[in-house]
């Protein structure tokens, strides 16, 4: 049993499954900014705690892509869903996740998918092609849930991300 739960948290929570959604969600951003910018590296170490929980992840897919940020937390908060303790429990996540975002920076930039501003602390996607070939109907929706996350956080301010998703950056 525990053997068979390891590698089901091995097969989802894997560094180049990681490294995708890293990437989608700097294309996202980068495409969505107003100047093209690209995305700070702290928002990146939101993405997996965000979309590998089963939970969040939903919320993240019924949400309009439109709607943006503030709407998705809007959700947490609603009477009918009380769930104010999802949002709370992405920060600590997100301490839990570093090495696995880490290792999925690494895959990524070594694919050349994203690349490093050092000086601005920012990471950049090197190419803004979605992949459509070979991608399982069971990812399809955390790729898109990565693109959701990168165009919100590009009409958010850092401070305003913060805020809203009760984190520290």
């Amino acid at each position: 049993m525990a053997t068979t739960l390891n590698r089901e948290l091995r097969t989802v929570q894997n560094p180049a499954l990681a490294a995708m959604l890293l990437w989608r969600c700097a294309s996202a951003y980068s495409g969505s900014s107003a100047r093209a910018e690209q995305i700070p590296l702290p928002l990146l170490f939101l993405v997996l705690p965000i979309l590998f929980h089963r939970e969040n992840a939903e919320l993240v897919t019924s949400t309009h892509k439109t709607s943006g940020l503030r709407k998705f937390v809007e959700k947490f908060q609603l009477a009918s869903l009380s769930k104010t303790d999802l949002l709370l429990s992405i920060a600590p996540r997100a301490v839990v996740m570093r090495d696995l975002t880490s290792q999925g920076l690494g895959i990524a930039v070594t694919c050349r998918l994203l690349a490093f501003d050092n000086d601005a602390a920012r990471v950049y996607s090197l190419s803004d092609t979605p992949a459509v070939a070979g991608i399982p109907h069971s990812v399809r929706p955390l790729l898109a849930g990565a693109e959701k996350l990168g165009s919100w956080f590009a009409t958010s301010s850092l401070y305003e991300t913060s805020l809203l998703l009760q984190v520290s950056l």
